[in-house]
């Protein structure tokens, strides 16, 4: 049996593949939304974080893109974004702005939350505290001030832990810090110079993940050409992966305010970043 096809088909066809191509591509794509619910709270502008971002990176060979957040979290669609930065908060989040994250964090989003040490930012890093234990987390922050003065923590001085999110990262430069307390599936990722101070952690929360660090000097000095692998953790933080090797392995449930999220929650379509690397 001869088959024909006419000029128009052809053409209708290839575009439609085209079409596909595109729009796979364009779901592939690693989106980072930054939020903070005061403008320049402490002095850091979320300009920094949205500028990096936005500076030509590509992560797991997909472009990034970032959008600084305005308004409250819950009138925000957060279902297009990977990386969600949650910057030294002025007010405590509301139960709709909580009851938002813990959906993001069960349709696979990350959430990076960033305080700063106890004499500058110990009401911001309390709301940072309750908003996790909220969601589920066992990260919460200590408001005392750890390694004052830049330093770098480095692999060789045992300061950098081994982890899919660290992975390149020799050379990380701080500043004073404020340590993280950590417990049932919280991992850390960096100590100070006290091995016992816990300067950066993570933690699966269903799908999700959840991001702790409580400086934003680690901000400076981010670029290409800066003598430190700053810039490479916070493309980890978006594109490595968070999933645990064991199988059997079971999330921790979480609730906000009381309630448990899931159901059709869990559902949410929406674009999850893929990685042959796992924790």
């Amino acid at each position: 049996m001869n088959f024909k096809f006419s000029s128009l088909a052809v053409t209708s066809l290839t575009f439609g593949l085209i079409s596909t191509l595109s729009s796979l591509s364009a779901q592939a794509a690693n989106v980072v939304g930054v939020f903070g619910n005061s403008c320049d709270v402490c002095g850091f502008s979320l300009s920094t974080i949205n500028n990096y971002y936005n500076s030509g990176l590509t992560v797991s060979g997909q472009p990034v893109s970032s959008s600084i957040l305005t308004g409250t979290l819950d009138t925000n669609n957060l279902s297009n974004i990977n990386l969600l930065w949650m910057v030294q908060p002025a007010n405590s989040y509301t139960n709709a702005e909580l009851n938002s994250l813990s959906t993001f964090l069960s349709g696979g989003g990350r959430i990076a939350f960033m305080g700063e040490h106890g004499t500058i930012a110990p009401n911001e890093n309390n709301r940072i505290s309750a908003a996790i234990t909220a969601l589920g987390g066992n990260i919460s922050i200590n408001n005392i001030v750890v390694d004052g003065g830049f330093r770098d923590a480095t692999v060789g001085n045992g300061q950098i832990l081994s982890n899919p999110l660290t992975a390149g990262v020799n050379t990380y430069n701080y500043a004073a810090f404020a340590p993280l307390n950590i417990s049932g599936s919280a991992i850390a990722l960096m100590n100070g110079t006290n091995s016992s101070d816990v300067m950066m952690a993570y933690q699966n929360i269903g799908a999700g993940s959840i991001f702790a660090i409580t400086d934003q000097n680690v901000w400076d000095n981010v670029s290409s050409t800066g003598t430190n692998n700053n810039g490479i953790l916070f493309q980890n933080l978006l594109g490595a992966s968070t999933i645990p090797t064991d199988p059997t392995a079971v999330p921790e449930p979480f609730t906000v305010v009381g309630t448990f999220i899931g159901g059709t929650a869990a559902l949410r379509m929406r674009k999850k970043l893929k990685s042959s690397t796992k924790v």
